[in-house]
Parts: C-alpha cells; structure tokens; sequence
C-alpha cells in the first residue's frame, strides 16, 4: 500500500534543466516551464557550479514550487549535468530544457501523448524551431570536423525524450567535449526504437555568444 501510494505521488515526466551562468537568460525557460498545458512534471534545475548568484534567482521560486528541486555541483560541464539530472530524476519519462532556450505550452503535452499512443517508442528527439541568425544555424560536423552541417540535420540533445531506463542503459551522455548526443543516439538506435517527430514546440536560440556550438566554433 505505501510503494502504491508513493508511485501516485511521483510526476510522469522529469524535465531536466542544466545551467551555467544564465542567470541573465533563464527567466525565459523557467517560464515556458511555468506555461505548460501538461503539468504532471518536475523540474529538475541542475547548476553545474555557477558563480553569477543564479541560485538567489532560483531558490525563491522552488520554495513556493513542490514540483521544483535545485541541485548544485562543481563544474563539470553538459554531459555530466544532464547525467546527474538523470539519476537524480523521479519519473519514467524524461526530458531536457536548455538554459537559454523555451518550450512552447504543448510540449511536453504532444510528447506525453505520442508516448502514450505508441509504447513501442522508447526515445524520440526533434519538434523544434530555430531561433536567430541564419548564420549561427550552422555548425561543425562532428563525423567531418572540416565542415559544417546545418542544425535541422542533428539531434538537438534537449529534445530528446522518453523512458528513463532507457537513458541509463544506454549509458548515459558520453563524456566528450562536444555533440554528446550524437554518441548517445548512435547507442539508443542500436538497443532501442527512436523516433524523431516534427511538432516543432521547442524553440531553441542560436544567438548566445556562449552556446556551446558557439564556442566549439571559435575554438576551430
């Protein structure tokens, strides 16, 4: 009777949010959070060591959120936070939110039925607008470094979204420097049934100086 009770307690979907410094930007995803239409969720708001009081920002808001948790960690990077979200995680389903991005108010809705109507699906990625300069929609090819490949030819690792388990089996975000989620589809594919879909309700902004395919740019 108690495990029954505890598991009508836990949320259906765990949306994990890692973050660095954006303090300055994470207004806009906190609040695309807020707007959804699908509310069995919650918020797993990762920091990976920031230094710019974003937790003055966030801790305010959890206290009068349930559904909300903050963990906090010495830099590590993307892929080790969105790790950690995942094992600290509390529903089946998951998915991620970048700091400097949005969902739309059906996101998590059209992702929740899609599951719900196809349990064969494991994982599915995509569903999502790209907002800014048309210039910055293009980034280095992780299979040919020597060139480039536009944004709607990959996997956008914040879309991705399905089964926890899955994830965990799967190992995980590989640790690399760069386009983990290219090396952790390669893996889902292989074990397990990945669907891309096309509603496009994440909105996911190419503009910030510090997105990370940003800095691998002026790196090369």
């Amino acid at each position: 009777m108690i495990s029954a009770t505890m598991n009508q307690m836990l949320p259906l979907v765990s949306v994990i949010l890692p973050v660095f410094n954006r303090r300055y930007v994470i207004e806009r995803a906190l609040n695309s959070v807020i707007a959804q239409t699908f509310q069995d969720f919650e918020l797993l708001i990762v920091d990976d060591g920031s230094t710019d009081g974003l937790e003055e920002r966030v801790i305010p808001e959890i206290l009068h959120r349930p559904n909300w948790r903050y963990l906090k960690h010495a830099n590590r990077r993307l892929a080790w936070t969105r790790n950690i979200g995942l094992f600290a995680a509390l529903a089946k389903l998951v998915t991620f939110l970048d700091s400097d991005d949005e969902y739309l108010p059906e996101h998590l809705a059209l992702r929740v039925d899609f599951m719900t109507q196809h349990p064969e699906v494991d994982i599915i990625h995509g569903g999502y607008e790209l907002i800014g300069p048309e210039e910055y929609h293009w980034v280095r090819d992780v299979r040919h470094p020597a060139r480039k490949i536009h944004l709607n030819d990959c996997c956008l690792g914040a879309t991705l979204f399905g089964k926890k388990d899955v994830f965990l089996q799967a190992g995980g975000f590989p640790l690399v420097n760069f386009s983990s989620e290219y090396y952790l589809l390669q893996q889902l594919e292989k074990r397990f049934c990945v669907k891309r879909v096309f509603f496009s309700t994440y909105r996911y902004h190419t503009e910030s100086e510090d997105r990370l395919c940003r800095r691998q740019e002026n790196q090369a």
